[in-house]
């Protein structure tokens, strides 16, 4: 069809007539609103009665200059000269459409994405013969659509045919998503083009709409699509057209068939969802800061719940925000709902996303809720969906595509604390065969990789590797000691929920996962990973009964309290650890318990019962047929002769001790003797002795990726300096150490702070 045929002008003029109509139907209603009676409506605006009372019964065209004093003289804004300019017919007899809602109130922020827009506005300028296709995905609730008619307003006036906007209700909560066909036929009545002149088909109405806005460039909003497919025959292609497509779904078809620019909407800023709420409640923002910073972050800076939140706030003038902060806290989801509007609420919406999964994606869905960490893994989300790792990647790549999952880094997902919580919900559902099933499947293989890791990082160390991980699963395996290093790196922060997660359950890998760490911790020295990982694992294995795994986490948790300064924590339990492993006969276990005490009375300045304890050790570990234990014991004894002056035997434990550690290729213990012996030559004024050991202990640290010994070799060598009276080589020193203990959050950081002139750090 071409436009200006004869037939579609009178369909045009059929399709005015019924703008006019509509024009004057609201100017009666607003008329009489403000107490104007026809009469007096034509004396005050100089027209005749006759001739309004044509205009509002639709029997006379409005001009847009008559609208515009209408609205001046009844107050009614700029809604008359919308109707009326609607209601014009252009040179061929067709309409421009007005169809765009309303911008929403308080609307606030997306100054990034509202410049992404404009630029891509601008750079599609410069090719005249273009169109431009803009995709918005996002959650739901994000703001998609308020964004998209936001945006549009500010441009609709560029365009000759108007403004389309159509709601595709792809994720309605309930019926079902809008045929294209339907929308198509809207479109062409609401451009002037006569009923009986639009053709039945979805391939002719496409035509038509190409036909239409070749000539006149128009801005579609095609908002709240299902899929690519639902919008692709709206897609006009006409030079100087421009549509925008909203969707939950990442719609990556358009990008590749239409050229499609992507914006992808994430949650608002903190400030954003500041200003948001208290555009909407006021005062009460100002003298209730830090609770409207938390209503913030209980509602993730999702806008559909900050303004369901901020309304129901609005509505109780006398509610404080921090008892709403309260209010979610005991139950999110269903607190955030508008009383009045059951399809105004969080959960509605997530089930509506939920809804539309395939049955293998929404499966790992509900898995997903049983997942207590920050982020996963593909392969350990595969583990949790007993999955083959390629499958489980198709269907977290599935919850990827519709915003239930968010990729925050190289294979690293997570979901917002909204989503988890429906997650959960659903999870619930599942039978409790079901759940416990996968729950032993995630911990064990969580379990079974951080072994193979510890063994990887310091295989010298002697400990039987577990065996028989879960059916379904594939613990990780890794070459070298950097790679196993920086999967425990990677996964630190849902180590210790995946060990609750456990406990709960009662499995054994509450106290695996920790104690299996120990090579990493020693290595890295995670504090509050090392201490709160080993508090879950003792609690579940004294809740199991396991004698023998209670002794090795309380070993493991007096010897992280012990470094951490806490020398009465320290002492309470190696001394338990101790008599648990006496009652045993756990000769090797008890060696490891004696070194321990003999740590914490050498730290208290006791060198005789740190002697008796370093020897019983020895004794145990030479027993076992342990060498690491028994280099590790002489290098201990070593520094413990020469501080009570023995040098000859000394000098036996050390040499011995060194001879083990290389032939065991134990670079961590090698660099800690190294140290001890520099301990011994600084005490006897051996300045520059203590610094060549020093310097073996750099190298020995550097080749275990032992940062903590690092730093403690760097703040001994600066120590040394400073008594040598070399300030600035000294200063360089420290530095360093100050460094790697601030990165590791090491209680020596606040010691040497002052030392090294540094400010200190933020909380």
């Amino acid at each position: 069809m071409t436009i200006g045929h004869t037939d579609t002008r009178a369909g045009a003029m059929s399709s005015s007539t019924a703008g006019a109509r509509r024009f004057g139907d609201v100017l009666k209603f607003r008329r009489s609103a403000a107490g104007y009676t026809c009469r007096s409506l034509a004396r005050a605006l100089s027209y005749t009665p006759g001739w309004i009372s044509r205009v509002e019964n639709g029997k006379a065209g409005p001009s847009v200059d008559f609208a515009h004093r209408c609205d001046n003289l009844l107050g009614t804004g700029t809604e008359l000269t919308v109707l009326a300019t609607a209601a014009q017919p252009d040179a061929l007899g067709l309409l421009r459409p007005s169809q765009l809602p309303p911008t929403a109130g308080h609307f606030v922020g997306r100054a990034h994405d509202l410049e992404a827009l404009n630029t891509y506005l601008l750079a599609a300028s410069d090719h005249a013969d273009a169109a431009l296709t803009i995709a918005i995905d996002g959650p739901a609730g994000v703001g998609k659509s308020t964004l998209a008619v936001q945006w549009a307003h500010t441009i609709a006036d560029r365009f000759p045919g108007g403004a389309f906007f159509a709601d595709f209700q792809g994720h309605a909560v309930d019926g079902s998503p809008i045929e294209p066909t339907h929308v198509l036929e809207r479109f062409l009545l609401s451009a002037g083009i006569e009923a009986m002149r639009i053709p039945p088909g979805l391939e002719e109405r496409a035509a038509m709409l190409r036909s239409l806005v070749a000539g006149r460039p128009a801005l579609v909003v095609l908002d709240n699509a299902s899929d690519a497919q639902q919008v692709e025959p709206l897609l006009a292609g006409a030079a100087g057209t421009v549509t925008i497509v909203t969707s939950r779904r990442r719609l990556s078809a358009l990008a590749v068939r239409a050229g499609a620019q992507r914006v992808a909407l994430r949650p608002m800023q903190p400030h954003e969802s500041a200003q948001l709420l208290q555009a909407v409640i006021g005062t009460r923002a100002d003298s209730e800061p830090d609770a409207v910073r938390a209503l913030a972050e209980r509602c993730v800076h999702l806008p559909i719940a900050l303004r369901i939140a901020a309304e129901r706030l609005a509505a109780h003038p006398h509610r404080t925000v921090a008892s709403t902060v309260a209010e979610l806290d005991a139950d999110r989801l269903d607190a955030l709902a508008d009383a009045d509007d059951p399809h105004l609420a969080v959960r509605p919406i997530l089930a509506a996303s939920y809804r539309d999964l395939a049955p293998d994606a929404a499966r790992a869905f509900r898995l997903l809720g049983l997942y207590p960490g920050a982020t996963i893994s593909t392969d350990a989300a595969a583990a949790l969906l007993g999955r083959a790792t390629a499958r489980a990647r198709r269907q977290l790549d599935a919850l990827v595509a519709v915003h239930l999952l968010e990729e925050v880094g190289a294979d690293r997902f997570r979901a917002h604390d909204l989503l988890r919580e429906y997650a959960a919900e659903l999870a619930a559902e599942l039978s409790e065969e079901s759940r416990t099933a996968a729950v032993k499947r995630l911990v064990g293989w969580y379990a079974h990789t951080v072994d193979r890791a510890a063994y990887v990082i310091a295989p010298q160390r002697p400990i039987e590797l577990l065996t028989d991980p879960p059916v379904g699963t594939h613990p990780l395996g890794f070459l070298a000691p950097e790679d196993a290093s920086q999967w425990c790196d990677d996964e630190a922060e849902n180590l210790v929920p995946v060990g609750r997660l456990a406990s709960r359950h009662g499995l054994p890998a509450a106290w695996q996962i920790p104690t299996r760490l120990w090579n990493y911790l020693l290595v890295r020295k995670p504090w509050t990973l090392w201490i709160e990982s080993h508090e879950v694992g003792l609690q579940a294995a004294v809740a199991a009964g396991d004698r023998e795994a209670e002794a090795w986490v309380a070993l493991n948790l007096a010897d992280g309290w012990r470094q951490t300064g806490d020398t009465d924590r320290a002492r309470h339990y190696a001394q338990d650890a101790l008599l648990i492993r006496g009652r045993l006969g756990d000769r090797h276990g008890q060696g490891w318990c004696e070194a321990c005490c003999g740590f914490i009375a050498a730290d208290e300045a006791e060198p005789e019962q740190a002697l008796a304890h370093f020897e019983a050790a020895l004794g145990h570990f030479q027993a076992s047929g342990d060498r690491h234990g028994q280099s590790v014991l002489l290098a201990c004894l070593a520094e413990t002769h020469a501080q009570l002056g023995d040098s000859g035997r000394a000098q036996e434990a050390f040499d011995a001790s060194l001879a083990l550690a290389r032939s065991l290729g134990d670079h961590y213990g090698e660099g800690m003797l190294w140290v001890r012996r520099a301990g011994a030559h600084r005490a006897r004024g051996e300045y520059d002795d203590a610094l060549v050991c020093l310097e073996r202990s750099v190298t020995s640290r550097q080749a275990a990726a032992d940062e903590w010994g690092l730093a403690d070799a760097y703040e001994q060598r600066g120590d040394i300096f400073a008594e040598q009276g070399q300030p600035d080589r000294a200063l360089d020193s420290w530095r360093r150490a100050y460094g790697i203990f601030l990165a590791l959050e090491d209680p020596r950081a606040a010691a040497l702070r002052e030392r090294v002139g540094a400010t200190p750090p933020e909380p």
